[in-house]
């Protein structure tokens, strides 16, 4: 990509008032540098089309897993749950039964 001192400079009124235009030129391949008050604050490009991938195959998954242990039961009591509300921690575990 260009620098954006290389691309011509357009005001945001110009871009509010010819949008359809400059779109159109973006579209095109045109690139350009959005000013306000003569201060580039943004860089118009035309959107890169990328083939994204809908499935990852088996084999990337699992060497994207390999080495990570099994998670047991017994982990579920190291969780850290101080977020959770207490009173909801304290009567999961039997300690608050409601009655004052």
């Amino acid at each position: 990509m260009t620098a954006s001192g290389e691309l011509p400079e357009i005001p945001q009124r110009e871009l509010r008032n010819h949008a359809s235009k400059v779109l159109r030129e973006v579209r095109q391949g045109s690139s350009f540098v959005i000013t306000v008050d003569g201060v580039a604050v943004a860089d118009l490009i035309p959107h890169r089309h990328r083939n994204r991938r809908v499935a990852v195959p088996r084999e990337e998954v699992v060497e994207a897993f390999r080495g990570l242990t099994p998670t047991s039961v017994e982990s579920e009591h190291r969780v850290d749950d101080s977020l959770y509300d207490p009173y909801d921690r304290a009567w999961r575990r039997g300690e608050f039964t409601g009655e004052e």
